[in-house]
């Protein structure tokens, strides 16, 4: 099955020491040239004509720009097309080192991550340090006319700072940065934490941002919302985490070549949902003790794909909880993500632990649409209201 999304992380090293890091260090080396080299030959033949290939971390800038170049370079030399893009904590960056490869390697797909609590986010525990050098990171990289996504990641205690964003982003004008609202989820260095932010509390803090969001109408768009309206016009219908069929296009790998679904599974690093490792060639067969066989050159892939775990999230297309398939929204949602349902223990097959936080909004942004309060915004995202409403009112219709 062709991959057509690749999480690359190359190191999971950082310059920063956040307190509820997802992904914190793990003692493993970063990847040499090689490395990139042997992970892209394994993929080759595997991978849709185009592919997203995101670097990720840890914090993947630690990684210099001249190695951005080179796996560039190299996979232009394969004939093999990848969209490079990065998520970095943007610490690093200034204009004569990082510019051009901004530029030139990832074609001003960037997106960093930062949200106003700042109890959190820290550089050698000094929160006042990241957030005086990430801001002026952030105006370094304005001025050199990028836009990227700014991620949040809220707690019970950050949802009511959600505005202060919307307030930093519209302070730019016309340059004001896009934002992405997530909810905080127990990993890595809060692997142990449970629910961080109720369902109820995450959704009403989405269906605030989205009220003023659809009456200013501001030069930036709100992720999920601008996702979410996406689906409720009947637009992007493989969207994570709305979706059930995930499994067999997402690939991400870590820095020792162990590879998962995607970087949230990475994050858990369950055994039990681990498909192998792509720079030794091992294939995992069981999971609990732990069983692998050995597979080399081009059918490595191949076996990673037909691993139990692969098997597995690929099944979640049918494999979803019943009550799902009668719901109102189960057209947008598709029963949501696999990875919050293990999470939770609730299994592949599980409940969307954030099932309540999408019937908010989704209920709110179905409104918006049928009343003509989303009209503007819609316009903004390239999609004709009166469309979106017949579609809407048909679906509606047909439930």
């Amino acid at each position: 099955m062709p991959y057509s999304v690749v999480i690359a992380k190359p190191t999971k090293e950082c310059n920063a020491d956040c307190t509820y890091c997802s992904a914190p260090p793990d003692g493993a080396s970063r990847w040499s040239l090689d490395d990139f080299k042997i992970i892209l030959d394994r993929l080759q033949g595997n991978l849709t004509p185009q592919v997203d290939w995101i670097w990720h971390g840890g914090e993947p800038m630690l990684m210099g720009p001249d190695y951005f170049r080179a796996c560039a370079e190299y996979a232009k030399s394969q004939g093999v097309n990848l969209n490079f893009a990065i998520q970095t904590n943007l610490l690093g960056y200034n204009s004569g080192r990082w510019k051009g490869v901004f530029e030139e390697v990832f074609g001003g797909r960037i997106s960093t991550s930062f949200d106003p609590y700042k109890k959190y986010r820290t550089v050698k525990g000094q929160a006042e340090t990241y957030d005086r050098m990430f801001w002026r990171a952030m105006d370094e990289v304005i001025a050199d006319g990028f836009r990227p996504l700014v991620i949040g990641v809220y707690d019970e205690g950050a949802a009511d700072r959600a505005a202060v964003m919307f307030d930093r982003a519209n302070a730019y004008g016309n340059f004001g940065f896009d934002i992405r609202f997530n909810y905080a989820y127990p990993a890595g260095r809060v692997r142990n934490a449970g629910m961080l932010i109720q369902p109820q509390t995450y959704g009403q803090m989405l269906i605030d941002l989205y009220n003023r969001w659809i009456s200013e109408v501001p030069s930036f768009n709100i992720t999920p919302l601008d996702q979410m309206l996406s689906k409720v016009a009947g637009f992007r219908a493989l969207l994570c985490p709305w979706t059930k069929s995930c499994g067999g296009k997402f690939l991400t790998i870590d820095p020792d070549g162990t590879v998962f679904n995607c970087s949230e599974f990475s994050d858990l690093g369950d055994p039990a949902h681990r498909f192998g490792n792509i720079l030794t060639g091992a294939v995992q067969v069981a999971a609990q003790p732990v069983q692998v066989q050995y597979y080399s050159g081009a059918d490595v892939v191949p076996a990673l794909a037909s691993s139990p775990a692969s098997r597995e999230i690929i099944q979640r297309s049918r494999n979803v909880p019943p009550d799902c398939k009668t719901c109102r929204h189960f057209q947008e949602c598709q029963g949501g993500c696999a990875r919050d349902a293990v999470l939770f223990e609730r299994g592949m097959g599980g409940k969307f632990a954030y099932c309540q936080s999408w019937k908010m909004v989704f209920d709110r942004l179905k409104e918006s649409v049928l009343t003509g309060e989303a009209d503007r915004v819609l316009y903004r995202l390239g999609i004709d209201p009166v469309a979106a409403r017949y579609r809407l009112q048909a679906g509606q219709g047909a439930a």
